[in-house]
């Protein structure tokens, strides 16, 4: 009896040592899937395309608009170029934020010798076009170092230099707040230049008006205004009833054609 005891117990012995099948519990497997199932995949990629496109639209230098994007047209002198450019508020800006009809209304305010602008952008790259149209000019007015041109409306607007071709007229400009003046002024030259009178050289008085200077060194003042023909007249009357009595003035008043004064010296 104790013999076979031993056998059995060698053979469940032997069963048990060999290799057995690995069992995992099915609990852990499913919650492992059904954790991968649970992120929100689409969301995360959505996100993603998101964040990406922010960036671009922030970082990207095509989207801002600098200098080199800026064309400007129909402008004759470098210091209007940038009062335009500096006017227009587009330099810097995001693409999203352009706005060509603040910018238009803008340089028509702050730039006085422009009469029109229009401009033009494109959002991306971000590009404008600015096309003005100057006033123009009819009279050069140097003032001490500062040089202006009128138009024929009496409008002054800063200027780089002398434009060549125009009259010039120096002295104090007149009253801003009176542009009637300057139309006088303006129309005193005309008539002048029309009688044959040098207008590269007028002065401008606030009480006697135009001055010039004729090709003997006398000072005549002509006043202003377009009745220049009788006042003409008279300092031609005048001049040679004087030379022939040998009187030579340094200074001539015609603005009153009915009573003109002389002076030996030179007053003004």
């Amino acid at each position: 009896m104790k013999r076979k005891t031993r056998k059995r117990l060698y053979y469940r012995t032997a069963a048990l040592l060999t290799t057995q099948p690995q069992v995992y519990p099915r609990t852990r497997q499913g919650r492992y899937a059904q954790q991968t199932r649970d992120i929100p995949w689409r969301l995360m990629l959505v996100l993603i395309l998101f964040g990406s496109s922010v960036l671009w639209l922030l970082l990207d230098d095509r989207w801002y608009l600098m200098g080199e994007d800026l064309r400007i047209t129909g402008v004759s002198t470098p210091q209007t170029l940038r009062d335009v450019a500096v006017a227009s508020d587009l330099l810097g800006w995001h693409g999203l934020r352009l706005r060509p009809r603040a910018a238009e209304k803008h340089i028509l305010e702050q730039v006085t010798v422009v009469t029109t602008a229009q401009v033009e952008c494109r959002r991306f790259p971000a590009t404008c076009t600015i096309a003005v149209t100057e006033r123009a000019p009819v009279l050069n007015w140097v003032s001490g170092t500062a040089v202006y041109w009128i138009d024929k409306v009496g409008l002054r607007f800063p200027a780089q230099a002398v434009r060549d071709g125009l009259p010039v007229v120096r002295g104090p400009l007149p009253d801003v707040e009176k542009p009637q003046i300057l139309v006088s002024v303006l129309e005193g030259v005309q008539a002048l230049a029309a009688l044959g009178v040098s207008t590269a050289g007028l002065e401008y008085h606030p009480q006697r008006g135009l001055i010039w200077t004729d090709p003997q060194g006398r000072r005549v003042a002509f006043g202003v205004g377009p009745a220049m023909r009788a006042r003409w007249d008279i300092y031609q009357a005048l001049v040679a009833h004087l030379d022939a009595r040998q009187v030579f003035p340094w200074t001539i008043d015609v603005r009153f054609p009915e009573n003109p004064t002389y002076s030996l010296e030179r007053l003004w």
